[in-house]
C-alpha cells in the first residue's frame, strides 16, 4: 500500500458532507432511469422500457449497498463513550460482531488502555479487520507495542493483494474502511497511516491513557 502521510483526518462534519455528495451522482443517475423508463413506455417501445428496468433494480441495488455501507461508516465515527478501551478486548468483540465477514486478525504483544472510547475502538479495530479482507490478507496479526506515552499497533498479513489508493474516501470499500479509521482514530489524538513494507496493511498510533493519580 502506498504511504499515506497525507491521508489526514477531514473530520467528521466533511465526512458527512462527502458522503452526501457522493451518494448524490449515483442517486441522480438512478432518477435519469427512471424517466428514460417512462419514455419507452411513453412512446409503447416495451422492449426497451423492460431491459431499462432491469437495468434499474441492478443499479439500486447497488446503491442500496452503498448508501448503507456510507451510513454504517458515519455511525462508526460518531461512536464515543466514557470508558478507555483495551485493544486486545476490542479486536475480539469486533471480531465476534463481524463473524465470517472478515478474514480472523490474531493480536500479538502489550494491549495497555488507550484513550479511546471502548466503542470507538471497537469500531475502528472492525474498520482494520474488513480493510485487511478486502486486500486478501492471509495470517493477519495486530502486533501492539508502547512507545513512551502511545500505543504502537501494526497490522500486517503474510501476503495482500494490491492495496489501490486510500484517499478517497467513498470509491471502493477498501477506501472507505481505511478513511473512517483514519478519522476514528484522529478523532481521539490518533494517526494512521498505511503500510509501506511488503505484508504491512497499516501503522495505528493511539495515545495511552493517564494512569490515575
Amino acid at each position: 500500500m502506498d504511504n499515506t502521510d497525507n491521508a489526514v483526518s477531514i473530520g467528521e462534519a466533511a465526512f458527512r458532507r462527502d458522503a452526501a455528495h457522493a451518494l448524490s451522482t449515483p442517486l441522480g443517475s438512478l432518477l435519469l432511469q427512471a424517466e428514460l423508463i417512462d419514455h419507452y413506455l411513453g412512446s409503447g417501445k416495451v422492449g426497451q422500457a423492460r431491459d431499462a428496468v432491469g437495468t434499474l433494480l441492478r443499479d439500486f441495488e447497488t446503491f442500496g449497498q452503498r448508501f448503507r455501507s456510507v451510513f454504517s461508516a458515519m455511525a462508526d465515527i460518531a461512536e464515543d463513550g466514557t470508558s478507555e478501551g483495551d485493544p486486545r478486548a476490542c479486536l475480539a468483540e469486533a471480531l465476534v460482531e463481524l463473524g465470517e465477514e472478515t478474514v480472523h486478525v490474531g493480536y500479538r504483544g502489550v494491549s495497555p488502555r488507550v484513550a479511546v472510547p471502548a466503542h470507538a475502538l471497537t469500531a475502528l479495530m472492525r474498520r482494520l479487520a474488513m480493510l485487511a479482507t478486502t486486500l486478501g490478507g492471509g495470517q493477519v496479526t495486530l502486533i501492539a507495542a508502547k512507545a513512551e506515552e502511545e500505543c504502537l499497533l501494526s497490522l500486517t498479513a503474510a501476503e495482500t493483494g494490491e492495496a489501490g489508493d486510500a484517499e478517497s474516501s467513498f470509491d471502493s470499500p477498501r477506501s472507505l474502511h481505511f478513511r473512517v479509521a483514519l478519522e476514528i482514530a484522529a478523532r481521539h489524538g490518533g494517526r494512521l497511516k498505511s503500510g509501506t513494507a511488503p505484508g504491512a496493511i497499516a501503522l495505528l498510533t493511539l495515545p495511552l491513557a493517564r494512569e490515575p493519580a
